[in-house]
């Protein structure tokens, strides 16, 4: 079967359950994507790269190049922590790579993101390795190099749409300040006032991709004395807040 055929950049998304989902780029290119923390099944890259049945999943931690590149970036990125729980097969060597994630459940809280972990108690079809997203063109080129290009595309096609949709939420942010402004002024003192607009982060991890954003409005005199002696926390009890969703 071609990988030509039938190839179109509309991705589409089929829930499996509440917390996994088939990402599917053309006919043949499903993967199974963990919504949770953007993880992705490693026997479903090799089955979409059409890997031969000799290469299995925990084949490729003992590679000598993934050995060297899971270092990486765990000597280099403090968002990754990978804590060795599971043995597959023979004593690896370090630096240690398996996880199991229900040994931390009962351990210490595990870091997130992490860069992979075998979900074993997960049902048939779901269970197995995970690796971020980060590491899955990187276990398609060892799947195969010439399947792993459309992998590439895919991934690509999702962070292109993910960019598109945020750009689009602050737009529609942008003007909905810009809609809030004229009615905060008092007719005929449009220059005797001044704004101030900054961001909040939110606590909620739920809410953690929306910022709150707080919109003070004072005139000339007022507004500077305020700048004078009051932080960013007073002046946001202060002031009038909007929460744009």
């Amino acid at each position: 079967m071609s990988t030509t055929e039938n190839t179109t950049t509309v991705i589409v998304h089929e829930a499996i359950n509440e917390e996994y989902e088939w990402v599917q780029f053309n006919k043949q290119l499903r993967l199974i994507r963990s919504v949770k923390d953007d993880m992705y099944q490693m026997q479903s890259i090799l089955t979409a790269c059409f890997a031969p049945d000799t290469k299995k999943p925990q084949d490729w931690f003992r590679n000598q190049s993934t050995i060297e590149l899971l270092n990486e970036a765990e000597n280099s990125t403090t968002d990754f922590l990978v804590v060795a729980k599971t043995r597959v097969g023979k004593k690896p060597q370090s630096p240690k790579l398996y996880e199991n994630s229900e040994e931390q459940r009962v351990g210490k809280k595990p870091q997130s993101p992490k860069l992979y972990e075998n979900r074993e108690k997960l049902p048939n079809g779901l269970r197995g390795y995970y690796v971020h997203r980060l590491l899955v063109n990187a276990v398609a080129m060892w799947a195969s190099p010439r399947y792993a290009w459309y992998i590439y595309r895919l991934l690509d096609e999702i962070h292109r749409q993910e960019r598109e949709e945020m750009e689009n939420k602050l737009e529609a942010k942008d003007k909905s300040i810009q809609k809030r402004i004229p009615r905060s002024v008092p007719k005929g003192k449009e220059k005797n006032y001044k704004y101030m607009i900054y961001t909040e982060e939110m606590e909620n991890e739920e809410d953690k991709d929306m910022v709150m954003l707080h919109l003070v409005r004072r005139n000339t005199k007022a507004f500077t004395t305020l700048l004078r002696f009051t932080n960013l926390t007073e002046i946001g009890s202060i002031a009038k807040t909007y929460r744009f969703q």
